[in-house]
């Protein structure tokens, strides 16, 4: 059974998705505080972790930034309120791995849920394979271990920008679109409003000390994607 964890003062809605979720296959557990969020998940483990913009104590963005750290590779889904781009892409630059709009349907949720963890699943049953490497910019990917390493050095890595580095560094010298990325890594139909994918490109970079202003290793093929090159 798939764990679930939120993290929002919102107890009418705790209580929404409980009765929910109660004849599914998600466990949901719920804390009203980031703190007793953060006591939860030191002791036990869960699949996902959905966090609220607005909370007591701290933001749902410190507490992004916090989680991040301490689970790297939990995979983290931001409620923002309807129509908040900015909140949206704080939390995608704080290492979010999708968001949702309040107010939403349980429905929809569920498929985000089961989406997301569906694409770690696939990518971590796929045949073992060798490691992916980038001679050129001395960058390796373990698609087992999922862990990679820059000039021998470790890159933290959320499960999305893991995935995404690994779809460019697999099609490398092909200009992937923004659709087929999205498509690849959400597995549902493509918003062309959704930005979350540069985004999601800009951390990269920024973790490969790639230039944003004149990348190399990722570089933007204007009005179609992103291509991953072997130029230096």
């Amino acid at each position: 059974m798939t764990h679930v964890h939120l993290i929002d003062d919102d107890t009418e809605l705790h209580q929404l998705l409980s009765t929910y979720f109660n004849n599914s296959q998600i466990r949901l557990t719920a804390s009203e505080k980031p703190s007793q969020g953060i006591a939860f998940l030191a002791r036990e483990a869960v699949d996902l972790v959905i966090l609220d913009v607005m909370l007591p104590e701290m933001d749902g963005f410190e507490l992004c930034r916090r989680l991040r750290a301490e689970h790297p590779h939990l995979p983290i889904l931001m409620l923002t309120a309807r129509g908040d781009d900015l909140n949206t892409i704080l939390g995608l630059e704080l290492g979010a791995d999708d968001y949702m709009a309040k107010p939403f349907n349980p429905r929809e949720l569920e498929a985000r849920i089961k989406t997301i963890l569906r694409r770690i699943e696939r990518f971590n049953a796929e045949p073992a394979r060798n490691q992916l490497r980038s001679d050129a910019w001395q960058l390796v990917l373990d698609p087992d271990a999922r862990t990679a390493a820059l000039q021998g050095q470790a890159l933290e890595l959320t499960a999305t920008e893991f995935d995404l580095l690994r779809l460019l560094l697999e099609h490398r010298g092909m200009v992937l679109s923004r659709e087929s990325l999205l498509n690849k890594l959400r597995g549902y139909d493509w918003d062309s409003l959704d930005r979350s994918i540069d985004m999601h490109i800009s951390k990269l970079r920024s973790k490969l000390g790639d230039n944003p202003r004149k990348p190399q290793i990722i570089k933007t093929v204007w009005g179609i994607g992103y291509v991953f090159s072997e130029t230096v």
